[in-house]
């Protein structure tokens, strides 16, 4: 046959199983065989306690407060953590997380002296069991908990701010930021009526924090940021030059800002030492940060070339895909293509070359730079969103910081509902890195946009400052890894650590001497972005940074004015992701889930020949995340040598997905299995962002397992970028590092050239694991779970093997292109 095309399986819910409960061993004993030791831990740990207790007891604001727990590397995983016996949720409840291993709980005086009572009661002996023949550890559940802690400490002002007083009012002189301090509380006040149903140290806290900031009498402006399942709790805080009193909403308003009179931000050093330092000192603000600054992620401005490109106009007989602009505007130049526009920004206060730019690359990039280049056909219908504008022009439209976002959400749910378009190019980001430890509140909204309107946001991964461009990557894998090594400030820009969405990186265009072709782009930021999964997800051609006295930049595309100009940025790689993404929607009937989308995209993607060398595994994921992604054509096509299955479902509370079958029979030579098999696994569960490094709430996993003799299940893939060594399943912080674990993003592959048994027979599992004291919830976890078996040498039947044995089991296949006449989710 021509080709095979991506098969999706229709009866999926009849492969949901109920998942086995194994039950669990016993605890781990931390001072295993060093019980003087423990008791001095012990001591320490009440110790710790007790300078808290004091310092609640003096405290001028309320006797509640919040400590951090400090857990030991060794003591990550959920079945260490020391919340059955010490801090229980009715005595001292975890409300919150940090980096990898912090937790954060609530304390008040009465609390600290139930845990020391309790800590007090822990076995001082190591207590052993037989097993195996053998003498054990066994100790006892509080004895275990007790050791996991490495130590506790009250959360304090230098764990709160990272910038200085000068710092602070240089930064909110810029008209872009609105000129509010972003405070995080550990906990979000209810409504004022309902305040009589807290406790007395509730009460005190909150009140004290409200009351506190209108007696500084400085002009404090008040208002809630972010609302919404999973948000932190943040406040925008600005001082202005007025005499009237404190203003505090404690509920986010659309209006707010945008009528009445605008008044001037106090810059004065005295007054915002005098907020910062309140901030810092009262127990209930976790975290004091500057307001971002939005500006577009071009490197350099395009050369023009002087030449007029013919913009031809659409054939009304054909339907084309749909990519929203998010940007400063799309110039008229193009037509018919323009399909729509959300007309925030007046004429007079736009700049639509950079909109203009990304524009031209969705709609004519493969005319302009070839299949090489742009590999999707020509044609594309452009929404432009144009909400950016000028810079001198930007607190006219935007006066609170985030309101740049508030727009964006509601033009996101109206333009989706008027076009249908779910594409969003955000060739945008903040002046600010993204960090290891930390999730800006802007991707947090980036994240809730998406989900929330079943969309999803291309983001560049940002360029770095021209101070910072790294040298040209060089043909010698050693010299690039020195060359990164020694680079600085070059780590993905805030929003592109969205884990709704995806983000790109820029790499070298293929035909220019002298530029590695393929290569990361040596002003192109990189990972990594989080703990969690891979960031950025994608890289593609951006421009070379290096100009070429024939080729320029290696980019071309159209200027406001439809002359062909050239250019660079992480800007213009994004659209080529997002061509590939609307292409892909475009072509399949229906409704496709954003999982569905995201997980082809990510699945067909492919390492450029200049990063694909074990020397530079290591980094590589950092730079293009999962690599190229392949045309929508070859993705939804393939070859007669291979076959895609794709499985859309749910996880829910008890069960599992357990599809099993049979290795193709072509690719079977003496009871053994040969071929290559990659898998890959998109979900969208749910995120708590109080929980800092540990956001992600639900693990949704996925293994290929073959039957062993014993009559177990083996698995058989290993995560992409494993190291060598190992298989990252040591311990938590590896599996976190290296296997994907918490990621809402996996992919798993292996090449079985010397052929594996003892059977044929194997299984696909979807399972999921959730976080301590977390609940799937009811309606499910999405998931779309893509499995490719092929034969590496293009050689042997693999699709019409697969499909004779998918029907002789009564699984029901069809191509992906038209499922949705038959099954609700893709």
């Amino acid at each position: 046959m021509a080709n095979s095309p991506v098969q999706i399986v229709l009866n999926s819910d009849a492969f949901i199983e109920a998942l086995e409960n194994n039950g669990g061993g016993g605890f781990k004993d931390f001072f295993a065989g060093n019980d003087t030791e423990f008791i001095e831990h012990r001591d320490s740990i009440q110790s710790q306690l007790n300078d808290i207790k004091s310092m609640q007891l003096v405290s001028s604001f309320a006797k509640v407060s919040y400590a951090k727990v400090t857990l030991k590397q060794t003591a990550l995983a959920k079945s260490h953590r020391p919340t059955s016996q010490v801090f229980k949720r009715d005595v001292a409840p975890v409300i919150g997380a940090g980096d990898l291993g912090e937790l954060f709980v609530e304390l008040t005086p009465e609390s600290i002296d139930k845990i020391n009572t309790k800590v007090g009661q822990a076995e001082t002996e190591t207590r052993y069991k037989e097993r195996n023949g053998k003498p054990e550890p066994s100790p006892s559940r509080l004895r275990s908990e007790i050791g996991a802690i490495e130590g506790i400490s009250l959360y304090s002002a230098s764990d709160k701010r990272n910038f200085s007083v000068n710092e602070a009012v240089k930064w909110l002189d810029n008209p872009q930021t609105g000129g509010a301090y972003m405070v995080e509380l550990f906990e979000a006040p209810p409504a004022r009526q309902d305040w009589d149903l807290l406790s007395k140290y509730k009460f005190d806290l909150f009140n004290s924090f409200f009351e506190g900031l209108s007696n500084l009498e400085i002009g404090v402006f008040v208002s809630r940021i972010t609302t919404g399942r999973g948000s932190a709790a943040v406040f925008g805080i600005k001082l202005e030059k007025s005499s009237s009193t404190a203003v505090i909403q404690l509920y986010a308003s659309s209006t707010a800002g945008k009528t009445g009179e605008k008044k001037a931000i106090d810059l004065s050093l005295d007054k915002h030492n005098q907020l910062l330092e309140y901030l810092g000192n009262h127990p209930l603000v976790k975290k004091v940060t500057l307001p971002p600054i939005i500006t577009q992620s071009s490197a350099v401005k395009s050369n023009a070339k002087g030449e007029t490109f013919n913009v031809i106009a659409p054939n009304q007989k054909e339907s084309y895909p749909k990519i929203c602009v998010v940007d400063g505007g799309v110039s008229d130049v193009y037509g018919d293509w323009v399909e729509d526009r959300w007309g925030l920004i007046s004429g007079s206060d736009k700049d639509e070359n950079h909109g203009t730019f990304i524009a031209g690359l969705a709609i004519f990039g493969q005319q302009l730079n070839g299949k090489a280049i742009c590999r999707e056909a020509d044609g594309c219908k452009i929404i432009d969103l144009d909400i950016l504008p000028r810079i001198d022009r930007y607190s006219f439209y935007y006066s609170k910081p985030l309101e740049f976002f508030n727009e964006l959400e509601t033009a996101v749910q109206e333009l989706k509902a008027k076009t249908g378009v779910r594409i969003f190019n955000f060739s945008l980001n903040i002046e600010e890195h993204a960090s290891t430890t930390g999730y800006s509140v802007p991707a947090q909204i980036l994240d809730k946009i998406a989900e929330e309107n079943d969309v999803i946001f291309v983001i560049s991964a940002g360029n770095t400052h021209p101070r910072d461009i790294r040298k040209e990557w060089p043909s010698d894998h050693f010299d690039a890894l020195k060359i990164l090594a020694s680079s600085r400030n070059d780590t993905i820009k805030r929003p592109a650590e969205s884990c709704r969405n995806v983000s790109v990186s820029a790499l070298n265009p293929p035909h220019i001497d002298g530029v590695v072709p393929y290569a990361l782009s040596n002003y192109s930021c990189r990972g990594p972005g989080l703990r969690v999964g891979l960031k950025p997800d994608f890289g593609h051609i951006g421009g070379s940074g290096t100009i070429h006295p024939i080729f320029g930049r290696g980019l071309l595309s159209l200027d406001p004015d439809s002359n062909i100009i050239d250019g660079c940025g992480t800007s213009y790689a994004a659209p080529n992701v997002a061509k590939t993404l609307a292409s892909l929607d475009h072509s399949i009937e229906g409704l496709v889930s954003r999982e569905t989308l995201i997980g082809l995209g990510i699945h067909h993607a492919v390492l450029p020949e200049s990063l694909n060398d074990k020397n530079l595994r290591n980094v590589t994921k950092h730079l293009v995340g999962f690599g190229i992604p392949g045309g929508s054509e070859d993705i939804l096509n393939g070859n007669p040598s291979a076959i895609t299955l794709v499985f859309a479902n749910r996880a829910v509370s008890g069960h599992k997905m357990s599809f099993k079958f049979s290795w193709p029979p072509s690719l079977v030579r003496a009871g053994k299995c040969f071929g290559h098999a990659k898998l890959t696994i998109v979900s969208t569960p749910r995120f708590d962002h109080k929980f800092g490094s540990e956001f992600v709430r639900i693990n949704i996993d996925a293994a290929l397992r073959q039957l062993q003799k014993d009559g177990k299940y083996k698995g058989r893939l290993n995560a992409i970028y494993t190291p060598d060594e190992g298989d990252g399943s040591l311990n938590e912080k590896d599996q976190i590092e290296h296997s994907f674990k918490w990621s809402p993003v996996k992919v798993y592959e292996k090449t079985f050239p010397r052929g594996v048994g003892p059977s044929t027979e194997w299984k696909l599992d979807v399972e999921y694991l959730s976080r301590d004291g977390v609940t799937i919830p009811s309606a499910g976890v999405p998931f779309t779970a893509i499995l490719t078996i092929s034969d590496p040498n293009g050689e042997e039947p693999v699709f019409n093997d697969m499909r004779q044995m998918l029907q002789s089991l009564g699984v029901q296949a069809v191509d992906i292109k038209t499922a949705a006449r038959i099954v609700s989710r893709v």
